[in-house]
């Protein structure tokens, strides 16, 4: 599609060197690779070249954030992240994702920051949810390679 092809162009000009992209649903922080080397493999460990970089961005980040690491954190579908943070394919396989694009084809270090089980959070509680990101975001900015 054109706009695929536009944002390929766009992200290939651009030097980023460090992404997040946010989402709901869990209270992870996820790292690539997040397709599995066999595409029919439900769960795999699929680490990249980069995995030590890559999980200690999700560390700073799940670690910084308010709840994300801890044990006693609101369990959303699953518990099976280890300190708030895994590796994409070890959880489920996402062939295509923004995380191993940016990392293949630009020289983008990107993780996925689940923010929480709640897609929709009420307005009453978008404050709190600030609070609890709020440091994490700004140390993972501070995280850019020099």
């Amino acid at each position: 599609a054109p706009e695929t092809r536009a944002v390929i162009a766009w992200m290939e000009r651009i030097p980023f060197v460090l992404s997040a992209n946010l989402h709901g649903g869990e209270l992870v922080v996820s790292y690539p690779f997040d397709m599995a080397r066999s595409y029919w493999a439900a769960q795999e460990l699929t680490p990249t070249a980069d995995d030590g970089f890559f999980r200690w961005l999700a560390v700073v980040y799940a670690t910084t954030h308010r709840t994300m690491a801890s044990r006693e954190r609101r369990v959303c579908h699953c518990d099976v992240f280890q300190g708030g943070i895994v590796n994409g394919a070890e959880w489920h396989t996402v062939p295509g994702s923004m995380n191993d694009f940016s990392y293949l084809h630009t020289n983008t270090f990107e993780v996925t920051i689940e923010l929480g089980c709640d897609k929709f959070p009420h307005a009453s509680l978008l404050h709190e949810e600030w609070d609890h990101n709020r440091e994490a975001l700004l140390l993972y900015m501070e995280q850019v390679p020099g």
